[in-house]
């Protein structure tokens, strides 16, 4: 039966305080891209990947750079009006952490994805629409193959789990540093009040352990005969 193919390509800016090392962290953490895809709902790691999804050469060298396979569980709803019309889709995933960031590829039901993660500079990026000169851009490029009938759905599905991916993984990155500078910011205030000495001069701390409080001494009074 004629297989078909369909491509797509999204793309989202890094804001300038956001390294690329940044971002490939987050992308071979790959928790990221599971847990903010729109249809996912739970996965698993499983302990090996299927030997023939290895020989695809889609991958870069598996000696060098392992892959992961996980078992993916998607909720996929076809009459959006009912919360009944739904059903749940498990299939294998591989992920592979690359220098440029992360390739991932899902087989279920006669359906083969694939999917490639870059960090690139904004001028090599240059399908990207309203990005500014300079920085850097996360871009996603799909393909999906299965026979022509189903192609309608397979790509109406497959734009909805990919559309936002990029941007969401780049929010996640921002909100994590955020999160990390606030932590840094609150320990370093707690510090910096341990160090403080009291106006009431009860105690006085110069570092180390905190010892007892001085006890007030009470000046002598000196009379002049």
């Amino acid at each position: 039966m004629p297989l078909a193919k369909h491509t797509y390509h999204t793309a989202a800016p890094i804001p300038p305080h956001i390294s690329r090392s940044e971002v490939l962290v987050a992308l071979h953490d790959h928790n990221t891209c599971l847990s903010l895809q729109a249809l996912t709902a739970g996965h698993e790691l499983l302990p090996s990947t299927d030997p023939t999804t290895l020989k695809d050469p889609f991958w870069y060298p598996t000696d060098t750079y392992p892959p992961s396979t996980y078992r993916v569980t998607e909720i996929i709803k076809y009459l959006p009006w009912f919360s009944w019309a739904k059903y749940s889709l498990v299939f294998p995933s591989v992920f592979q952490s690359t220098p440029q960031g992360l390739k991932t590829r899902a087989d279920t039901s006669g359906v083969v994805l694939r999917a490639e993660y870059r960090v690139l500079e904004e001028g090599v990026e240059r399908e990207g629409e309203g990005l500014e000169d300079g920085g850097w851009v996360l871009v996603e490029d799909v393909e999906v193959v299965c026979v022509w009938w189903m192609m309608p759905l397979v790509r109406g599905k497959m734009e909805e789990a990919h559309r936002d991916i990029c941007q969401k993984v780049v929010e996640t990155v921002v909100r994590e540093k955020e999160e990390k500078e606030r932590e840094a910011a609150s320990r370093e205030a707690g510090k910096g009040k341990q160090r403080e000495a009291p106006l009431d001069g009860s105690y006085v701390h110069v570092g180390g352990d905190v010892g007892p409080p001085l006890q007030r001494q009470e000046m002598e009074k000196i009379t002049y005969g």
